[in-house]
């Protein structure tokens, strides 16, 4: 916890947000910060079409890349892309090829897999696993990802607590996010505080 004393400026139409304290709530201004612009310029007409929600949610995984470390030898080949896979049916349309396309993590290029085994998920960095997808799936990528540096995402209401990383939910009329409290420190990831400190913790196994 901490607080914001100066005032900071932020408004692609040119209005001004204060942010006075670093309460649980502004926190989550903040949070809408860091997707303003993603959203805002990739998910562009695109909103018509794509519910709000996972474009939000496709923000914060590329967002959860730059926030969370992974073992050095995850990347053995000089080149070799970051990751995001997105599991069965893609709710995202666009959104995610276009983040990838612009940004960068770490230096490295950005590849978007829409992944459909346990086989392709565990050669992702980061996997989202949508509530469309079956439980009897969710719960064998989930078993197989365990210990393995893959930052598992979902947004069904028990994923944490079935071992999932990261579990996406709705309070409010906003998108928040859950980490596991144990889940958070293994699979030889290193999430920062900074991300804690605007997520949720939750009793996992």
């Amino acid at each position: 916890m901490f607080s914001i004393t100066t005032t900071k400026r932020f408004d692609r139409a040119g209005r001004a947000i204060a942010f006075h304290s670093f309460s649980r709530y502004s926190r989550w201004n903040i949070a809408a910060w860091w997707l303003t612009t993603i959203v805002s310029t990739l998910a562009v007409g695109q909103v018509a079409v794509i519910n709000r929600e996972y474009a939000i949610k496709a923000g914060f995984l590329y967002q959860f890349s730059k926030y969370v470390t992974w073992p050095p030898d995850v990347f053995p080949a000089a080149g070799k892309p970051f990751v995001i896979g997105v599991y069965g049916t893609d709710p995202f349309g666009d959104v995610l090829t276009k983040i990838a396309s612009r940004k960068k993590v770490d230096g490295q290029a950005i590849e978007i897999r829409r992944v459909a085994s346990v086989r392709e998920a565990l050669a992702c960095q980061i996997l989202f696993i949508p509530k469309s997808v079956s439980l009897r799936e969710q719960t064998a990528v989930l078993k197989a990802s365990i210990d393995l540096p893959v930052l598992v995402v979902g947004e069904t209401d028990d994923f944490v607590a079935r071992g999932g990383n990261v579990q996406f939910f709705i309070e409010g009329n906003r998108v928040r996010f859950a980490f596991g409290e144990k889940a958070h420190t293994r699979d030889g990831l290193k999430v920062s505080s900074k991300l804690l400190t605007m997520a949720k913790m939750i009793p996992d196994r």
